[in-house]
């Protein structure tokens, strides 16, 4: 089912409204924030080439040298990596698994709410309301600068699920985990039910957009397993090992569909991580991951990148993080404004992983 066409390219409305106060704001000699000032601004590449279709697929908990290691039970996941580059030194920015998937698509610095996985949902949903940018994400980005995107969930039994105002606890834990969901969070998002509907939806209708290829696949991807299939759960619920195992089993099935379409092979770029290490790794790197900020990083977990533009083969010990990557798609996509940590000067987009061209 391919993206309403309204909400694939939706108006400019944002950005209209943006340039108007900035303008406003001048004549009145306020300065300008970069939260506005940013959007759709010349985009700089920085190194990273134009990329037509992102997917992001995201696994869970597991240390660098666990994943990636010769002892690794995930044998078709490191099959990838000599097809692929390799960022060595990528890391979560913190503890617990929500607040890694807020870097990714928002760039957020880690808050008391989203450290403790959002076992309220609630709770989360506030926070981020009360923030001053409202919770301003990657989709917003998209949105404005009027290219598609898509969070695909793995167990989701309907688009945009998420638990009510009144739930004291979330009840998706299992299968479908609302905390591995940013989406569900942003007010921008989950208060818009149709755009919510159209965009935040169950894996299981990717693959057929995938086999059509070209346009029916949105230009952003988010894709996230299951809590077997990510590796979470060990074992899982119905009698499957899990782990990496289980984890190692879906990518083998599954990403070959991404390899074989059409919106891959053209300007096509896959990330493969993990949300952060177990919680006795610490460390972090890059905006976050210092104690003198009140959280530990997310331990290293790796990141790999295969595209038709991949510089093939290539390890990278360069420092990097979720709000990296955050970073590097704004980049792909001519996206000016950095949201948050993406913007943070201890933060680059991870150029080193793509041939140069031209």
């Amino acid at each position: 089912m391919p993206l309403p066409a309204k909400l694939r390219t939706m108006p400019r409305n944002r950005t209209v409204l943006a340039r108007l106060l900035c303008v406003a704001a001048l004549l009145a000699g306020v300065a300008v924030t970069a939260s506005t000032a940013g959007v759709h601004a010349g985009a700089t590449a920085e190194g990273v080439p134009t990329l037509k279709h992102v997917f992001v697929v995201v696994l869970e908990n597991e240390d660098f040298d666990v994943a990636w290691g010769p002892k690794s039970p995930a044998k078709y996941l490191n099959s990838l990596v000599a097809h692929g580059a390799f960022a060595t030194n990528y890391f979560g920015v913190s503890h617990l698994s929500a607040t890694n998937y807020m870097a990714m698509t928002s760039g957020q610095m880690p808050t008391p709410a989203f450290t403790s996985d959002c076992m309220n949902w609630a709770a989360c949903y506030l926070t981020e309301k009360a923030r001053a940018d409202g919770g301003r994400n990657i989709g917003d980005q998209f949105d404005d600068a009027g290219r598609s995107w898509a969070g695909w969930m793995g167990g989701m039994s309907r688009p945009c699920q998420h638990p009510a105002l009144t739930d004291p606890n979330d009840p998706y834990q299992t299968g479908y985990a609302t905390r591995h969901d940013p989406f569900v969070y942003y007010p921008t998002i989950v208060e818009r039910p149709n755009r919510c509907a159209a965009h935040v939806r169950p894996y299981n209708q990717l693959p057929p957009l995938l086999a059509q290829g070209g346009d029916a696949v949105p230009e952003y991807n988010l894709i996230v397993p299951d809590t077997c299939d990510d590796g979470h759960d060990a074992p899982c619920a119905d009698g499957r090992p899990g782990g990496l195992v289980s984890a190692d089993a879906w990518l083998k099935a599954n990403l070959p569909l991404i390899f074989n379409s059409t919106a891959y092979k053209d300007r096509g770029a896959l990330f493969i991580t993990f949300d952060e290490a177990s919680n006795s790794d610490t460390s972090g790197c890059c905006a976050t991951g210092y104690s003198r900020n009140g959280y530990d990083g997310g331990g290293r977990i790796g990141l790999l990148m295969l595209s038709p533009l991949a510089r093939v083969g290539h390890a990278t010990d360069a420092y990097y993080s979720h709000h990296s990557l955050l970073r590097t798609v704004e980049a792909a996509f001519r996206i000016g404004e950095h949201l948050n940590n993406a913007a943070s000067s201890k933060e680059h987009a991870m150029a080193d992983l793509f041939v140069k061209e031209g």
